[in-house]
């Protein structure tokens, strides 16, 4: 979801949900790193800043609307997961 905080503005019609996750993002190197805990892991910053936030619904449908190419590019380690995978074929 840290990828691109952008994406909040098509589910959630309050700017200030995405100036909030865009300023946790911006504290950080990459979205990676933002998982720090259990009170800090990202869903759990998401749902503190926007409680109409549904983990498992919303998140699918932002993270589709992010989309693979944006997350690889954001999360270094994700990307290389996937390039493991990718090569076993």
């Amino acid at each position: 979801m840290f990828s691109k905080p952008e994406m909040f503005r098509i589910w959630f019609d309050d700017e200030r949900v995405v100036s909030k996750l865009l300023k946790i993002r911006n504290e950080f190197e990459s979205p990676e790193h933002i998982n720090s805990g259990y009170n800090t892991a990202p869903s759990r910053r998401i749902m503190q800043i926007c409680s109409k936030y549904e983990k498992i619904t919303d998140g699918l449908n932002i993270a589709l609307d992010i989309g693979l190419v944006t997350i690889r590019r954001e999360c270094s380690m994700f990307n290389s997961w996937i390039e493991r995978l990718e090569s076993l074929s």
